[in-house]
Protein backbone atom coordinates (compact mmCIF):
# COMPACT_ATOMS: atom_id res chain seq x y z
CA UNK A 1 0.00 0.00 0.00
CA UNK A 2 1.24 3.44 -0.90
CA UNK A 3 1.89 6.26 1.78
CA UNK A 4 1.09 9.81 0.72
CA UNK A 5 2.66 12.69 2.35
CA UNK A 6 0.30 15.00 4.05
CA UNK A 7 0.69 18.76 4.60
CA UNK A 8 1.82 18.36 8.43
CA UNK A 9 4.42 15.93 7.08
CA UNK A 10 3.05 12.31 8.72
CA UNK A 11 1.96 9.93 6.09
CA UNK A 12 -1.57 8.62 5.30
CA UNK A 13 -3.01 5.61 3.52
CA UNK A 14 -3.45 6.02 -0.23
CA UNK A 15 -6.55 6.40 -2.44
CA UNK A 16 -9.95 5.78 -0.38
CA UNK A 17 -8.27 5.02 2.54
CA UNK A 18 -7.95 8.42 4.02
CA UNK A 19 -11.67 8.93 4.56
CA UNK A 20 -11.80 5.74 6.48
CA UNK A 21 -9.05 6.62 8.67
CA UNK A 22 -10.09 9.63 9.76
CA UNK A 23 -14.38 8.44 10.52
CA UNK A 24 -12.76 4.81 12.35
CA UNK A 25 -13.83 2.81 9.11
CA UNK A 26 -17.36 0.73 9.49
CA UNK A 27 -16.55 0.65 13.33
CA UNK A 28 -17.73 3.57 13.88
CA UNK A 29 -20.69 4.17 11.45
CA UNK A 30 -21.86 0.48 13.22
CA UNK A 31 -21.32 2.05 16.92
CA UNK A 32 -23.01 5.33 15.45
CA UNK A 33 -26.13 3.39 14.42
CA UNK A 34 -26.01 1.07 17.75
CA UNK A 35 -26.26 3.75 19.71
CA UNK A 36 -29.72 5.18 20.15
CA UNK A 37 -30.50 1.35 20.16
CA UNK A 38 -28.28 0.27 23.27
CA UNK A 39 -29.93 3.12 24.79
CA UNK A 40 -33.22 2.73 24.18
CA UNK A 41 -32.81 -1.09 25.22
CA UNK A 42 -31.42 -0.22 28.43
CA UNK A 43 -34.11 2.44 29.36
CA UNK A 44 -36.38 -0.42 28.38
CA UNK A 45 -35.04 -2.63 30.23
CA UNK A 46 -34.90 -0.38 33.86
CA UNK A 47 -38.50 0.65 33.00
CA UNK A 48 -39.46 -3.11 32.82
CA UNK A 49 -37.48 -4.49 35.95
CA UNK A 50 -38.27 -1.46 38.48
CA UNK A 51 -41.81 -0.69 37.13
CA UNK A 52 -43.68 -2.53 40.27
CA UNK A 53 -47.16 -3.02 40.53
CA UNK A 54 -49.77 -0.85 38.57
CA UNK A 55 -51.54 1.97 40.42
CA UNK A 56 -54.87 1.52 41.67
CA UNK A 57 -58.00 2.95 39.69
CA UNK A 58 -59.14 6.42 40.77
CA UNK A 59 -61.85 6.46 43.55
CA UNK A 60 -65.20 7.41 42.80
CA UNK A 61 -66.29 11.12 43.06
CA UNK A 62 -69.35 12.41 44.38
CA UNK A 63 -70.79 15.19 42.25
CA UNK A 64 -71.58 18.34 44.27
CA UNK A 65 -73.27 21.51 42.77
CA UNK A 66 -70.62 24.16 42.53
CA UNK A 67 -70.39 27.66 41.08
CA UNK A 68 -68.38 26.26 38.35
CA UNK A 69 -71.10 23.35 37.00
CA UNK A 70 -74.81 24.68 38.51
CA UNK A 71 -73.87 28.72 37.89
CA UNK A 72 -77.45 29.75 37.78
CA UNK A 73 -78.26 27.72 41.32
CA UNK A 74 -75.27 28.28 43.20
CA UNK A 75 -75.14 31.96 45.18
CA UNK A 76 -72.07 32.86 47.86
CA UNK A 77 -72.96 32.98 51.67
CA UNK A 78 -73.81 36.26 52.97
CA UNK A 79 -72.58 38.40 55.53
CA UNK A 80 -74.30 37.84 58.83
CA UNK A 81 -74.11 41.78 60.16
CA UNK A 82 -72.43 44.68 58.78
CA UNK A 83 -71.00 47.10 61.28
CA UNK A 84 -70.55 51.02 60.30
CA UNK A 85 -67.58 52.79 60.97
CA UNK A 86 -67.75 56.66 61.58
CA UNK A 87 -67.04 58.98 58.86
CA UNK A 88 -63.41 59.78 58.57
CA UNK A 89 -61.75 62.78 57.37
CA UNK A 90 -58.21 62.69 56.59
CA UNK A 91 -56.19 65.56 54.72
CA UNK A 92 -55.07 64.12 51.20
CA UNK A 93 -51.98 65.83 49.34
CA UNK A 94 -49.82 68.74 50.20
CA UNK A 95 -51.97 71.02 48.34
CA UNK A 96 -54.73 71.18 51.26
CA UNK A 97 -56.92 68.44 49.78
CA UNK A 98 -59.24 66.57 52.40
CA UNK A 99 -60.92 63.62 51.91
CA UNK A 100 -63.75 61.97 53.66
CA UNK A 101 -64.32 58.64 53.37
CA UNK A 102 -67.43 56.37 55.10
CA UNK A 103 -66.95 52.67 55.51
CA UNK A 104 -68.67 49.68 56.70
CA UNK A 105 -67.36 46.29 57.18
CA UNK A 106 -69.27 42.96 56.70
CA UNK A 107 -68.57 40.26 59.17
CA UNK A 108 -69.01 36.50 58.50
CA UNK A 109 -70.08 35.83 62.34
CA UNK A 110 -72.76 38.30 63.91
CA UNK A 111 -71.43 37.61 67.18
CA UNK A 112 -67.69 39.09 66.28
CA UNK A 113 -66.53 42.40 68.30
CA UNK A 114 -64.61 44.52 65.70
CA UNK A 115 -61.67 46.35 67.36
CA UNK A 116 -62.72 49.88 65.33
CA UNK A 117 -59.73 52.04 66.92
CA UNK A 118 -57.47 49.37 65.42
CA UNK A 119 -59.18 49.74 62.20
CA UNK A 120 -59.39 53.38 61.79
CA UNK A 121 -55.74 53.48 62.06
CA UNK A 122 -54.58 51.11 59.71
CA UNK A 123 -57.14 52.54 57.21
CA UNK A 124 -55.93 56.07 58.33
CA UNK A 125 -52.08 54.97 58.07
CA UNK A 126 -53.24 53.70 54.58
CA UNK A 127 -55.70 56.38 53.20
CA UNK A 128 -52.50 58.84 54.04
CA UNK A 129 -49.70 57.48 52.09
CA UNK A 130 -52.25 57.59 48.76
CA UNK A 131 -51.54 60.36 46.61
CA UNK A 132 -54.72 62.84 45.35
CA UNK A 133 -54.29 61.69 41.81
CA UNK A 134 -54.75 57.65 42.86
CA UNK A 135 -57.75 59.17 45.03
CA UNK A 136 -59.58 60.83 42.07
CA UNK A 137 -59.05 58.33 39.64
CA UNK A 138 -62.19 56.14 39.55
CA UNK A 139 -60.01 52.98 38.86
CA UNK A 140 -57.90 53.10 41.70
CA UNK A 141 -61.12 52.60 43.97
CA UNK A 142 -61.14 48.65 43.36
CA UNK A 143 -57.35 48.64 44.31
CA UNK A 144 -58.41 50.88 47.22
CA UNK A 145 -61.35 48.73 48.23
CA UNK A 146 -59.19 45.31 48.32
CA UNK A 147 -55.89 47.13 50.18
CA UNK A 148 -58.60 48.18 52.92
CA UNK A 149 -60.02 44.63 53.04
CA UNK A 150 -56.52 43.34 53.36
CA UNK A 151 -55.82 45.65 56.71
CA UNK A 152 -58.96 45.01 58.05
CA UNK A 153 -58.56 40.98 57.55
CA UNK A 154 -55.25 42.04 59.22
CA UNK A 155 -56.89 43.28 62.60
CA UNK A 156 -60.52 41.44 63.25
CA UNK A 157 -58.57 38.08 61.39
CA UNK A 158 -58.57 36.50 58.51
CA UNK A 159 -61.88 34.69 58.96
CA UNK A 160 -63.96 37.32 60.41
CA UNK A 161 -64.60 39.92 57.30
CA UNK A 162 -66.27 39.28 54.41
CA UNK A 163 -66.04 42.74 52.70
CA UNK A 164 -65.27 46.51 53.30
CA UNK A 165 -67.94 48.89 51.69
CA UNK A 166 -67.48 52.79 50.85
CA UNK A 167 -70.42 54.01 51.77
CA UNK A 168 -69.37 57.80 51.45
CA UNK A 169 -66.65 58.99 49.15
CA UNK A 170 -65.83 63.29 48.90
CA UNK A 171 -62.38 64.13 47.75
CA UNK A 172 -62.40 68.12 48.68
CA UNK A 173 -59.25 70.24 46.68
Amino acid sequence: MALLKSKKGKAAPAGGDAAKAKSGGKGGKLLALAAPLLVFGASFGASYVMGGAPAPAPAAVEEKPTAATHSADWQPPAPAKTVPMETMTLSAGPQGQTLRIGLAIEVWDGSVELDTPRMRDAFTTYLRALEPAQLSDPGYHVRMKRALLHRARVVAGQDAVADVLITDFLLVS
